[in-house]
């Protein structure tokens, strides 16, 4: 999740864009996407600065949220669920012969400001740190607090009110992750699910801040994405997937919001507030 200072500075980007250390990538879909190498991963971390003109800031942050609608519109969506604590389980086709992949992440969302929404997604457990080596750190709420690794010894015994266990897993069957919780409460342990025949991703995060346009039919977006996929896949074949991929999702997004407004009738309301928005503590962010 962004914090205060960087939610203020996406805002400033969408006005001067800061590409000082970043490389344009590419331009595609009324877009320019740039990106960065990664310290000791051979992977690139993206950002994205652009304009939709016929897509209003809160269908755009609706459609992003709205897990049933995009297995109607993302072919490379296998499902999700939703789990305790706002986890979700995501799992999306790679293509052949690649395996499947599997997040466990955390949407949150946020509207300092009327038609101003910030959506992030961020696997739970791992952060990377500015070398590039990855750590146990789970950020949330502005605060950073360390997570224990829980051995697969857990006890099997039934869940209390601080344990977050997925259903149908046993505790000696999965690793577990010590969630932090606001204030003085302890923390709360997530069971992960033992692996499958998906590639488990442990790092993976998408911010996304969206801006109504000066004259109210469409919307400024500032988009920054990282995805280590894991498994054994050449850096260079995963770059040159996200070459295709970036602009695909931004153009076929685009065309699902556009879908979603004709079967309204309208694109000028919101389905938002017809549906639960994930929970989300208070991010303090003040547009």
């Amino acid at each position: 999740m962004l914090s205060d200072q960087q939610f203020h500075q996406c805002l400033a980007e969408l006005q001067v864009p800061e590409v000082d250390d970043w490389e344009l990538f590419l331009e595609s879909h009324g877009f320019r996407i740039y990106r960065k190498a990664m310290p000791n991963t051979g992977l690139y971390e993206y950002k994205a600065l652009g304009h939709y003109p016929d897509v209003p800031s809160h269908l755009l942050a609706d459609v992003f949220t709205d897990l049933d609608y995009r297995t109607t519109w993302d072919k490379n969506m296998v499902g999700f669920n939703k789990l305790d604590h706002g986890v979700i389980h995501y799992t999306t086709k790679f293509p052949w012969p690649l395996s499947p992949r599997e997040y466990f992440y955390e949407l949150t969302v946020h509207e300092p400001k009327e038609g101003h929404f910030c959506v992030s997604s961020q696997t739970v457990g791992k952060t990377r740190r500015p070398d590039g080596s990855l750590q146990n750190l789970y950020n949330t709420n502005n605060y950073k607090s360390m997570v224990t690794l829980v051995p697969p010894t857990v006890p099997s015994s039934p869940p209390s009110s601080s344990f977050l266990a997925v259903p149908g897993v046993s505790g000696a069957a999965a690793s577990s992750i010590s969630l932090p919780t606001s204030g003085s409460a302890p923390h709360k342990v997530f069971q992960l699910p033992p692996m499958n025949k998906a590639v488990r991703v442990e790092e993976y995060r998408q911010d996304v801040v969206m801006v109504p346009s000066e004259d109210g039919q469409g919307c400024h977006v500032w988009f920054g994405y990282f995805d280590d996929p894991k498994g054994h896949i050449p850096s260079s074949i995963v770059n040159w997937a996200t070459k295709s991929g970036i602009p695909a999702f931004l153009k076929a997004i685009q065309d699902a919001c556009l879908r979603r407004a004709a079967q309204k009738g309208s694109g000028s309301a919101s389905s938002m507030s017809s549906r639960d928005r994930p929970a989300t503590p208070d991010s303090g962010i003040e547009a």
